[in-house]
């Protein structure tokens, strides 16, 4: 593994790397019977904005953002609100998150759920599936830097093998041109530059300028606040908006789904 100190996707990877060290992710099936539709469909069919809400109770960047948030109250908030998806933290350090709380929204809520991790170990993406999430985030950078424990060709068949859809992330122009070329289901573009932390809402315009993404679905991350920004976003391109602090900072979570279904 790369030792930059300046990098602090660095000191994520290495995180997950520990709790599958510690058998974090060694779990038994526990969704069984019919399954949502995949993400992608739900997103292509939105009638509305297509929103990805992202339950989450801290970050690195802000610690905590909802401390005491309920997975089963807040997730048929931002169902009822119009969410076409559902992202579910389940790293503990940084962003308290927990498998159980995956657990719960899968049992609460019939949309399809993105298990939100530092992906470095096949055991993970086993476990989305065994917890029944229908797709992963992979960090195209986390890769690309070798921080990881499996490389990134090998991560995306052993999703596809078990009927999970990738979401690749990339932050900025370069690495969505790399993600282009992979047979990742969606593309994410992350605004926050996840080696400093940095929020630059302009990374999510760069990064689509003169790029032909033809039927390629892009997911916007980051830095979503409001309508204005769903607005903007859609006119870039984007068809999909993954959206986690603004809402569960909110007092009342379905509406602010609504406002950026709506938008």
């Amino acid at each position: 593994m790369s030792r930059d100190t300046n990098d602090f996707l660095r000191i994520l990877c290495e995180d997950a790397r520990r709790r599958v060290a510690e058998g974090y992710y060694r779990v038994a099936q526990s969704c069984l019977g019919l399954k949502p539709e995949s993400l992608r469909s739900a997103i292509l069919r939105c009638d509305g904005n297509a929103v990805i809400a992202e339950f989450k109770r801290a970050s690195p960047s802000l610690g905590a953002i909802n401390s005491s948030a309920s997975p089963r109250a807040v997730v048929k908030a931002m169902e009822r609100g119009g969410a076409c998806g559902l992202s579910v933290l389940t790293a503990r350090e940084r962003f308290g998150g927990s498998l159980e709380d995956l657990r719960e929204a899968r049992a609460f809520s019939r949309l399809p759920i993105l298990m939100k991790d530092i992906v470095v170990s096949e055991e993970q993406i086993r476990a989305a599936h065994e917890l029944g999430a229908q797709s992963i985030l992979l960090i195209l950078r986390a890769f690309k830097r070798r921080y990881t424990g499996v490389d990134l060709r090998r991560a995306l068949r052993l999703a596809r093998d078990y009927s999970l859809e990738v979401l690749l992330e990339a932050c900025g122009r370069e690495e969505l041109l790399e993600a282009l070329e992979t047979e990742a289901d969606l593309l994410g573009v992350n605004s926050r530059d996840l080696s400093s932390l940095v929020v630059d809402k302009r990374v999510h315009e760069e990064a689509v300028r003169g790029v032909e993404v033809d039927d390629r679905v892009l997911v916007a991350e980051s830095g979503i606040e409001g309508a204005e920004d769903v607005r903007k976003l859609k006119r870039l391109g984007y068809r999909a908006f993954l959206v986690g602090t603004s809402i569960m900072r909110s007092d009342d979570v379905e509406a602010k789904v609504r406002e950026l279904v709506e938008a």
